[in-house]
């Protein structure tokens, strides 16, 4: 059987079970996307740290989505 490699868009990991729905991931924080930072299993993959978004493009997003046009409120 050939080798898998996770799912997990960061990850280099490969994968020794069955993918399930056309997926494969090869620990839980990587199926679920390290959604709380939760570091990958695999020794030195350093998937979660380049999953997680930086601050700066979490502040853009909210300043491109406030709405300008908004009047002020008295």
């Amino acid at each position: 059987m050939s080798e898998l490699r996770c799912a997990c868009s960061e990850c280099t990991c490969t994968v020794d079970a069955a993918p399930q729905d056309g997926k494969a991931y090869c620990c839980e924080a990587c199926a679920t996307g390290h959604r709380n930072g939760e570091p990958c299993r695999m020794p030195g993959c350093n998937c979660a740290q380049a999953a997680q978004p930086k601050e700066s493009n979490v502040d853009n997003a909210l300043d491109e989505t406030f709405p300008a046009s908004d009047p002020i409120s008295p």
